[in-house]
């Protein structure tokens, strides 16, 4: 490791994926828990939780990809600007 490398704060799409990963572990863990001690899980919930995760990825994914594609568009602009 190198001494005195800046780090970057956590943005929040990268804070929101590590509590969400969090979340995602917990509910595992709660569920694997649940199957023992009942010997049965709620499939519906399940689906659900997966669901919605799954839809916070892709929103998350899609926001991230929205902003690469505006930033590269700012830079060309100025590009052509400064070759004026």
């Amino acid at each position: 490791m190198r001494k005195g490398k800046n780090k970057k704060p956590l943005g929040t799409i990268d804070r929101i994926l590590i509590i969400l990963g969090g979340f995602m572990g917990l509910f595992t863990i709660a569920m694997i828990v649940t199957f023992y001690i009942k010997d049965a899980v709620p499939d519906t919930l399940i689906t659900c939780v997966m669901g919605c995760s799954g839809v916070e990825g892709i929103l998350t994914a899609a926001i991230t990809i929205s902003k690469k594609i505006t930033e590269s568009k700012i830079e060309t602009t100025e590009e052509q600007e400064d070759d004026k």
